[in-house]
C-alpha cells in the first residue's frame, strides 16, 4: 500500500506515525524546510474543552500511545474583560509550545518517526499524488483541498498577531483579554514561555487586515503591556474558519485544520489534528470507514463552536457580565473542578436549538 501524506504538522506526523506502528512506511512531503511553524508560540491544551478525554496528555498518551511533554502545566487562568476580572485555580491543563524549538510538539511527533521520508522544501498536489498513491492524505493546514472538491463550509477570517516578550511572568498562569475595542468579537492573550518570556497574542475577528497593527497596539496600551521588551513579532496571513461536510472524496482524505476541525470559540485544533491524523491511517491501513470514525471529532468542535454566537452579540458590558457571572461561587468551581461536561452539553443545546 502506497500513502502520501501532504504537511509535516501534527495531523501529517501523527497520521505518519500509526502508519509506521500498522506496518506501512508512507511519504510525507513538506513545504517548509523543517517542521514547525515559522514563529515560536505556546497553545495551551485546556482540559474543560475536552471533557470527553478527561486529562488530555493522559489521554493521548493511553489511547493513542503520543507521550507529548508540555513546558508547564497550566494552574492559574485568568480571564480579563474592561472593568472586571476572575481568575480559575487548579489542574487546568498544560501550556506546550509550537514551531521550531526543539521542544515543540511538532518536534516531538517528528523524533518519533523511525523510518519514514519526509521530503522537505517539497510542495505537493493532491490532484497528481491521487493518481500515483492509493491513499493521500491532506494535512496543510489550510482550506484550499476541501474548497477544490466542494466540500467547504466557510465561516470567515481571523486575524492573528502577537509576539515574543520579556520580562517576569508566573510561568503556570496565563491571562485571557476579552475587549471589543481592540478584539472585536476575539480576545487577547499572554502566554507564558518560561519565568521570562511570554507570547502576547491578539486574535481579531470582525476588522480587516490593515487595522491589525494598530488594533494590537491598542491592545499593548489599553492592558499596561506596551512597556514589555518585545524580541520579535510575528503576523500571521489571515486562515478561514469552517467545517467539510465530507472528510473524504476518492482517495483523498482530510484531517487537522485542512479538515475544519479547528473549533471556533478560541480557535484550538491541536488535539483533533492529532486524533484525526491517527485515525486516518487506521482507516486507510485497517479498511475502516474515515468518515464514521472522525464524525465525533467534528461534533465535539461543534458544539464548541456553537458557544460563539451568542458570545459574537456581547459588547463591553455584556463581557463584564459574562466575567462576573464566571466568578460566581459555584459556577467556576463547577466548570473547571469537575468532571461535568458543560461545553458539549452547552453546545449540543445550542446546535439543537439552531437546527
Amino acid at each position: 500500500m502506497k500513502i502520501a501524506i501532504i504537511g509535516a504538522g501534527l495531523a501529517g506526523l501523527a497520521c505518519a506515525i500509526e502508519c509506521e506502528r500498522l506496518g506501512i512506511i508512507p511519504d510525507v512531503f513538506e513545504r517548509d524546510e523543517s517542521v514547525g511553524w515559522p514563529w515560536p508560540c505556546t497553545v495551551h491544551w485546556l482540559n474543560v474543552l475536552q471533557r470527553q478525554m478527561g486529562d488530555i496528555r493522559e489521554s493521548l498518551r493511553e489511547k493513542y500511545r503520543l507521550d507529548l511533554k508540555p513546558i508547564n502545566e497550566l494552574r492559574t487562568l485568568k480571564m480579563k474583560s474592561p472593568n472586571k476580572e476572575t481568575s480559575i485555580e487548579g489542574k487546568l491543563g498544560n501550556i506546550m509550545t509550537r514551531g521550531k524549538h526543539r521542544e515543540s510538539v511538532e518536534n516531538q511527533l517528528f523524533t518519533l518517526l523511525k523510518k519514514t521520508p519526509v521530503y522537505f522544501n517539497r510542495a505537493a498536489d493532491y490532484k497528481e499524488l491521487s493518481k500515483k498513491y492509493d491513499y493521500v492524505v491532506v494535512a496543510t493546514g489550510k482550506d484550499t483541498a476541501a474548497k477544490e472538491m466542494g466540500l467547504w463550509i466557510d465561516y470567515g477570517v481571523v486575524h492573528l498577531r502577537g509576539g515574543l516578550v520579556f520580562g517576569t511572568f508566573e510561568s503556570t498562569s496565563s491571562t485571557v483579554y476579552f475587549n471589543t475595542r481592540y478584539a472585536g468579537q476575539g480576545y487577547a492573550r499572554l502566554a507564558p514561555w518560561s519565568s521570562t518570556q511570554a507570547i502576547i497574542g491578539l486574535c481579531n475577528i470582525g476588522c480587516s487586515e490593515y487595522e491589525m497593527d494598530r488594533l494590537y497596539t491598542n491592545f499593548l496600551e489599553e492592558e499596561n503591556l506596551a512597556h514589555l521588551e518585545f524580541y520579535y513579532k510575528f503576523s500571521l496571513p489571515i486562515f478561514s474558519t469552517g467545517r467539510v461536510s465530507n472528510f473524504k472524496s476518492g482517495n483523498v482524505l482530510l484531517v487537522g485544520r485542512s479538515a475544519g476541525l479547528t473549533e471556533r470559540l478560541l480557535g484550538t485544533g491541536a488535539v483533533e489534528a492529532l486524533i484525526s491524523g491517527i485515525l486516518a491511517a487506521r482507516a486507510m491501513i485497517q479498511d475502516l470507514d474515515y468518515e464514521s470514525l472522525v464524525r465525533p471529532l467534528q461534533k465535539h468542535v461543534e458544539n464548541i463552536s456553537a458557544i460563539r454566537a451568542p458570545y459574537e452579540n456581547l459588547d463591553n458590558e455584556g463581557l463584564d457580565r459574562l466575567v462576573a457571572m464566571i466568578n460566581t461561587p459555584g459556577i467556576k468551581q463547577a466548570i473547571y473542578n469537575t468532571g461535568i461536561n458543560f461545553i458539549d452539553m452547552a453546545g449540543g443545546i445550542l446546535n439543537k436549538i439552531k437546527s
